[in-house]
């Protein structure tokens, strides 16, 4: 899979971005997403596509006990580690095609702006 984040040029165009620096605040779906979270205290939340983590930093502020960030990018994943890391949030370079789905592990899963770019999201789901 082609991956523009790790690209320098783009992560520092991307990095720009409000929704980047200043989270989910910042994202235009957040209003209408944050309502749709079932309660999240002592869950454990996958993110697919976390980006810098804001959904992870979110569930991990929310009680999740155990919260894991997938991600393609290193660049994004480092920088997750960096501006939300927090001791429930495991975070892991790999693609959301690659992740082998536990059986029965994950309470929540959420996925923001990164199912559009897998070609077959039935083997996904």
């Amino acid at each position: 899979m082609h991956n523009e984040y790790d690209n320098e040029h783009f992560f520092q165009e991307y990095a720009k971005m409000p929704r980047s620096s200043n989270g989910l605040s910042a994202a235009g779906e957040w209003h209408q997403l944050k309502p749709l979270f079932p309660s999240l205290f002592g869950k454990k939340v996958l993110d697919l596509g976390c980006g810098y983590g804001w959904h992870c930093k979110f569930a991990a502020g929310q009680g999740a006990v155990q919260v894991l960030g997938l991600d393609l990018s290193k660049k994004m994943i480092e920088a997750a580690k960096k501006q939300n890391a927090d001791t429930a949030i495991t975070y892991r370079i790999c693609g959301i095609e690659e992740y082998e789905y536990p059986q029965a592990t994950w309470d929540c899963v959420v996925s923001n702006l990164a199912l559009h770019y897998v070609e077959d999201l039935a083997g996904i789901f």
